[in-house]
């Protein structure tokens, strides 16, 4: 599979060393996920209010999202093209269509990657911990 093209839409909330996921929480079709970076003592909530689907996997396994979704780009991003939602679009199975209101979406982290299949972009809130 070709490399993915992403935009990152996180340019706001930077963050000066790692940060890793440490909550994953989905309810009625809503996912917050929650990320700490401990050397810069913050922490960002994620909540995608409308999910259609989402996976959590090792970045060792995403070599195909680099360097696109580095943390030197960001750590949030819109996958355009060549990410999960494309993969998934090869199965029979799969009946969704692109431009039918689903966004894929990109979480970033050191010890793994989110990738998100939402109707609607994200909220994000970042603070001090």
């Amino acid at each position: 599979m070709p490399s993915v093209d992403a935009k990152a839409i996180e340019n706001a909330h930077t963050f000066q060393s790692v940060i890793n996921i440490s909550d994953v929480r989905f309810e009625w079709g809503k996912l917050v996920v929650t990320l700490l970076s401990g050397e810069d003592k913050k922490a960002a909530i994620v909540r995608f209010p409308w999910v259609v689907g989402f996976r959590l996997l090792d970045e060792g396994d995403l070599l195909e999202f680099w360097p696109a979704c580095s943390a030197a780009n960001g750590w949030l991003f819109l996958i355009k093209k060549n990410g999960w939602f494309d993969l998934e679009t090869t199965r029979q199975g799969f009946t969704r269509e692109k431009g039918q209101g689903v966004f894929e979406y990109f979480v970033a982290s050191q010890n793994s990657c989110l990738s998100v299949l939402s109707g609607e972009p994200p909220e994000v809130e970042v603070f001090n911990i």
